[in-house]
Formats: C-alpha cells, sequence, structure tokens
C-alpha cells in the first residue's frame, strides 16, 4: 500500500513538474484578455502553470530590467501585452534581448515598424503574435461616418517609439484625405518621463488649435494607462475622442471605436502558444497576424453628454454602451434596454 501511495505521490508531482510554464507580461494586470488567454489555452493542451509580471512602461529603469525578472522565472512561453513590453523582452531583430524562449505577443500595433521581425509571414525570430489594429485609412473613414471633419487632433507620448509612429502614420493618411492633423506631444517629468498632469492641458490646446476629434491610438500610456484621464480631459473640452482600443471605450469615456475584441485575439494568441508548446509549429515559422473582422463601438453615455449622437446607418451594425436602465422603469422597458447591450455609468460633463 505504502508502495502505491509513493507512486501515486511521485506520478502526481511528475505531471506538475511537466506543465508548461507561461509567463505572463502585461502593464494592465489580470484581464479579460489574460483569462480567455488561459483558458483556451488549458483548453488546448491541458495542465499549464501561469505567472503573472505587471511591468511599469513609464519606468524607464524598471522596463531595462524587465527580461532579467522574466528570465528568473524559467518559462517555456512568454505571453507579452503591447508594444513597449514586447520590445523589452524580445528587444529588436536588429539588437534581440531574449533570443531562446519563444514569445507570443497581443496589442502590437505595427510590428514592422518595431522591428520585432522583417517579414510578418516568417517572423524568423523566437517572436510571433498578434497585431490588433484595423488599417488607418478604415479607422478615419469609420470617424467620417459618424460626424465628417476637416482636422484631427492627437496628443501622445513622444517618449514612446509606438506613438511616435502613430503620429507619422496620421501624418501621411490625414494628407491623403484632406484632413489637418493637429498633435501635441504630453509634457515631461524633470527627470524625462512623460506626465500625467499635462494631458488635461494638452487635449484643451489641441480643441484651441481646431481639432474636432481626439484619436486614441497604439499609445500605452495616453490611451490605456491614463485612458480615463484622457477621455475625462475630452470630454471636459467638448471633443469627441475616437480610440482604436476597446478599453478607452468599454472602461472611459470614448466616444467611437472601431477594433478587435479582445475576446478574438486572446484565442489566436492562445492557439499559436499551443503549437509552439506542443512541438506542432516552430514560433519562428509562425505569422503574424491582424484579424479580419472588426467591432464598431459607440458609448452613448458619452454621446448624450456631448449632445453628437451617432447616425442611425451606424447602428445598424455597431455594439452601443447605454446609461443603467432606470430604477422606475418598466419590467418591459428593463428587459428591452438590457438585451445586447454593454452599461456604463452616466457622463456629466466637468
Amino acid at each position: 500500500m505504502k508502495i502505491c501511495w509513493l507512486w501515486f505521490i511521485t506520478m502526481i508531482c511528475g505531471l506538475a513538474h511537466a506543465a508548461p510554464h507561461v509567463v505572463i507580461v502585461t502593464p494592465r494586470g489580470d484581464t479579460k484578455m489574460e483569462q480567455i488567454f488561459e483558458e483556451e489555452l488549458v483548453r488546448r493542451i491541458g495542465a499549464v502553470r501561469f505567472t503573472l509580471i505587471v511591468p511599469d512602461p513609464a519606468n524607464r529603469a524598471s522596463m531595462s530590467e524587465l527580461w532579467e525578472k522574466v528570465l528568473k522565472e524559467k518559462p517555456d512561453l512568454i505571453y507579452s501585452w503591447g508594444t513597449p513590453t514586447t520590445v523589452a523582452l524580445a528587444g529588436t531583430y536588429e539588437w534581440p534581448v531574449i533570443a531562446d524562449i519563444p514569445i507570443v505577443f497581443g496589442i502590437v500595433a505595427d510590428p514592422l515598424t518595431a522591428k520585432l521581425v522583417k517579414n510578418l509571414e516568417r517572423p524568423a525570430r523566437n517572436v510571433t503574435g498578434t497585431s490588433h489594429l484595423a488599417p488607418l485609412s478604415v479607422q478615419l473613414l469609420a470617424l467620417n461616418e459618424y460626424h465628417a471633419i476637416k482636422t484631427l487632433g492627437v496628443v501622445y507620448n513622444p517618449t514612446e517609439v509606438n506613438a511616435r509612429n502613430m503620429v507619422e502614420s496620421l501624418k501621411v493618411e490625414t494628407k491623403k484625405i484632406g484632413m489637418t492633423l493637429v498633435a501635441e506631444p504630453v509634457g515631461l517629468t524633470p527627470d524625462g518621463r512623460p506626465d500625467p498632469k499635462t494631458i488635461f492641458e494638452k487635449v484643451a490646446l489641441v480643441k484651441e488649435q481646431g481639432a474636432q476629434w481626439l484619436y486614441l491610438g497604439p499609445d500605452t500610456f495616453v490611451s490605456f494607462t491614463h485612458r480615463r484621464l484622457t477621455t475625462d480631459a475630452s470630454l471636459k473640452a467638448r471633443l469627441p475622442a475616437f480610440s482604436a482600443n476597446e478599453s478607452a471605450i468599454r472602461d472611459a469615456n470614448a466616444l467611437l471605436g472601431l477594433f478587435s475584441p479582445v475576446e478574438n485575439m486572446a484565442r489566436l494568441m492562445a492557439w499559436k502558444a499551443s503549437q509552439i508548446l506542443t512541438n506542432q509549429a516552430k514560433v519562428e515559422d509562425i505569422p503574424i497576424e491582424t484579424l479580419q473582422s472588426f467591432s464598431v463601438l459607440v458609448n452613448m453615455c458619452a454621446a448624450t453628454a456631448l449632445q453628437l449622437f451617432p447616425p442611425l446607418g451606424l447602428l445598424n451594425y455597431a455594439a452601443v454602451r447605454v446609461p443603467p436602465v432606470p430604477q422606475n422603469a418598466s419590467a418591459a422597458a428593463r428587459e428591452l434596454r438590457t438585451q445586447s447591450v454593454d452599461h456604463c455609468k452616466p457622463v456629466t460633463l466637468p
């Protein structure tokens, strides 16, 4: 009997030890995207051990040491969220950092411009993943369908390569369609870090220069870390915000967005990770892909606050966020209001 128990304990320990170790590195912490990734990966390959590391992209010293912190965990695979995090871990194809552990990334706007890879079809290094952005031309088309404009504003983090690349792309694309771009960098602290206290004044400044919409693109500092602050500033300036990222609409006050849903990206990342961990494919051969379907989301709370409502044609295919159903609403009205919508708190302009 003792021998049987020893065999059973040894077998269980062996299975636990055999479970692949995935280190999840994201400045957002454990969100819906990470949870779906974990669930989907476990569904595909069985037991997996996960470790979460939450870096601070605004802290240069911390980001420069991030790769060492991750390597200490001895991962079999690394999940990376966002361009700054992924570049800190993988480096570039010219100057690689972690080069011998598979990295699967999500929410990287432009892997080519970031120099993560030279070729999306065949990365030819230890990095693959998904890009979440719809083509910029399509984003601007969606914005103009809501409300045609001549001047677009953007506030960005000048210390973030991804944000600087975004501004350059915006300059090219807005020029093509005869739109004026007003771009303002956030201010910096004495030690050279982006200062969130300057976001309000910068948003107000682009409004003063004639901006009719504020663009929130692939900028971790402005559009994600401080998305609430940025969109509150846009409401105060009566400047509607368009977001290429879901979170600025789901849990902040951006008015309109076009993006790849996080659920779809998480499942695609999990599929790629499963191919690597089960040795069905080599990471260097797995293409970096952008999802081909995008969602349009309208935040009716922001629309009500700004008195800028979407055209009826847009609502034929857009999802909406609406204020909660009033407590004194009828049962029929409450049921109708709660079908297929995402609620948000009522917005009051400052």
